[in-house]
């Protein structure tokens, strides 16, 4: 797994970013186009503002038709600003950092990694930060199913209930309790010395922070070699729930509570047969990231149509991209996801 390593950007690789976003650009556009062309005269857009930008939206394992359901967002920002904004989706976080800093996207919706990235690799922006139900930082969960509560588990596992989505899950080594279930960590990340050489143990993508790195920073702490384990190698937070839900690994990771992904209505048993054991330190979550040659005076009023914007629609805010909020991003926080990201750059 060692060679999977690799920074979030690689120069040599920008030339494929157009074509990852022509690939994945789909409708919506004609509503930005029209929305902008509408509100051109009356929004007053300086001399040197561009007559469209780029919005780079991630793929979104709860959405099909990103970009449509994104059009609140994009038809907002080009009434507003008085220019078309087009939302495309890139193939993953690396392409809209690329997107980012080959200028074929001016924004990007994107973790904090990416932003970091984009802010080293040239010279982008990281202007907002993504608040959910409260909380600007999140844990990854170690997780495991029911059968093995016994062997990760030093007492009863309990059941608490998820503020976002009201579901009962349950929880053990004190993660959470009947009263409480804030998803702070971190918390038992000496349960993962349990894991022993050749048990199956469900990853992530390598970029992706809760499935990947934030585990094997806490496995690395215990004393634990990755490369002595099974690794089950998953795409999205939902299918690493449901391998271990499924028994194809024994330890999975993904985000604080990545359970509320699975519908109750396809895997009624969900909180009953996936238990969380752990929770690793805390992580900043992603935000929005502006290209460097975007003007000033523009990036400012991206900056504060974005952040006033959970005022103008909160339901695309929760139901599209899961949060409640943007506020100003933290350079520290950002930071953190540096020198995350150092560590497993090589560099």
């Amino acid at each position: 797994m060692t060679e999977m390593r690799k920074t979030l950007l690689a120069p040599a690789v920008l030339a494929v970013a157009a074509l990852s976003l022509a690939g994945c650009s789909s409708g919506g556009t004609d509503n930005a186009s029209s929305s902008g062309a509408a509100a051109s005269s009356s929004a007053g857009s300086t001399a040197d503002w561009p007559s469209s930008i780029t919005l780079a939206l991630i793929p979104n394992e709860q959405v099909n038709d990103l970009v449509t359901s994104a059009a609140p967002l994009t038809d907002y920002l080009s009434k507003e600003l008085g220019i078309t904004v087009t939302g495309v989706v890139t193939k993953d976080y690396q392409a809209a950092v690329e997107a980012i800093c080959a200028g074929q996207a001016q924004i990007a919706i994107a973790d904090a990694g990416s932003l970091a990235a984009a802010q080293d690799q040239c010279g982008a922006f990281p202007v907002l930060q993504d608040v959910r139900y409260g909380a600007s930082s999140y844990a990854s969960e170690f997780f495991t199913n029911i059968k093995n509560a016994g062997k990760y588990c030093s007492d009863t596992p309990v059941e608490a209930t998820y503020a976002a989505n009201g579901e009962k899950y349950l929880y053990c080594n004190g993660v959470a309790n009947g009263d409480t279930n804030t998803g702070v960590g971190p918390v038992a990340v000496d349960a993962l010395k349990k894991i022993t050489p050749g048990t199956k143990v469900a990853f992530g993508n390598t970029t992706s922070p809760a499935g990947y790195q934030l585990p094997v920073l806490a496995l690395e702490s215990q004393g634990v070699n990755i490369d002595d384990l099974d690794q089950v190698p998953v795409t999205g937070n939902d299918n690493l729930i449901m391998a271990v839900y499924n028994g194809d690994a024994e330890v999975g990771f993904a985000y604080w509570d990545a359970r509320s992904s699975i519908k109750t209505s396809e895997v009624p048993d969900i909180g009953q047969k996936v238990v969380v054991f752990g929770l690793s330190e805390m992580y900043p979550n992603g935000g929005v990231v502006i290209g460097k040659d975007v003007p000033t005076d523009l990036r400012e009023k991206i900056t504060s149509l974005m952040a006033g914007f959970s005022k103008v629609d909160p339901d695309t805010l929760k139901n599209i991209f899961g949060q409640t909020a943007w506020v100003p991003a933290d350079p520290a926080a950002i930071d953190v996801a540096r020198q995350v990201n150092k560590r497993f750059s090589g560099q």
